[in-house]
């Protein structure tokens, strides 16, 4: 007997669809009668995801059978990232339990990771249509893909580099110089999408402070302006080189190709 592995049960539980509406055969073929507990899962471990559904027949029992399944996944950006049709035959049906659901009869169709295209967004739509020939075909159906669909990298861009920050007091003289060598990110896409920043450099004038301020803009391919503030350098004498990583962004969208700007701090 089959049974997902402890670490996917989670996330199957979370995947499971709502089916409180059974579609029904246009026509018997096999003593297919009803489609049921239709859901979509992401498996980690063998880099590939499970869409499952079961078959009932006449009496309301779980029946294996040989049938077709068109699918698609259509991402929350809009974004078709997959389209198939799968052939399902008796072999591919056994025996899974989840905690939503209890024990089902279901068929598990795997999708490999690489055949599902990086899109803008890591949430989306699966929809499903089971059929065999002219005998027997349900209605589509779809289900939910939470947190799971490959996203597209994103690329950013630090202009001007190596670039020289003036720190101004007051008074509009400078009181330390900050030159940027460098500018480096990790893109995190589990759940909400972040951009962390990290730039280094050195301090080439001024002496010891409580902090230097310099400020920073980050624009869009569109030239929008995306996230704006400010990062303080805290007790910096000249010589001293610094790694900051105090920047993050949030809500980055995948794909996108951003410029990041260094600038002086106004008063």
């Amino acid at each position: 007997m089959k049974k997902v592995i402890a670490a996917i049960l989670t996330v199957f539980m979370f995947s499971l669809c709502g089916c409180s509406i059974l579609p029904t055969a246009i026509t018997e073929s096999n003593n297919i009668e009803t489609l049921k507990g239709w859901s979509f899962q992401s498996n980690p471990g063998t880099n590939d995801y499970s869409l499952f559904f079961g078959l009932l027949n006449g009496n309301d029992k779980y029946i294996a059978a040989d049938v077709d399944v068109d699918i698609r996944i259509v991402n929350d950006a809009d974004e078709e990232v997959y389209s198939a049709t799968k052939s399902v035959t008796s072999k591919d049906f056994g025996d899974y339990e989840s905690q939503v659901a209890g024990k089902q009869y279901l068929a598990n169709i795997r999708i490999p990771a690489s055949d599902i295209k990086s899109g803008k967004s890591n949430n989306g739509t699966v929809y499903l249509t089971v059929y065999k020939d002219d005998d027997v075909r349900f209605d589509e159906v779809n289900c939910t893909a939470l947190y799971c669909l490959p996203v597209a990298d994103v690329q950013l861009t630090a202009e001007g580099l190596p670039v020289e920050i003036k720190v101004k007091g007051y008074d509009g003289s400078t009181e330390s110089v900050i030159n940027i060598t460098d500018v480096s990110y990790v893109y995190e896409k589990e759940y909400t999408p972040q951009l962390k920043i990290i730039f280094s450099g050195e301090k080439t004038y001024g002496n010891s402070s409580s902090y230097d301020i310099i400020s920073y803009k980050l624009y869009d391919s569109n030239g929008y302006l995306i996230d704006s503030s400010n990062v303080y350098l805290n007790s910096l004498s000249a010589g001293d080189k610094f790694k900051d990583d105090s920047i993050v962004v949030y809500d980055i969208t995948p794909g996108e190709n951003y410029t990041l700007q260094f600038a002086e701090y106004s008063w």
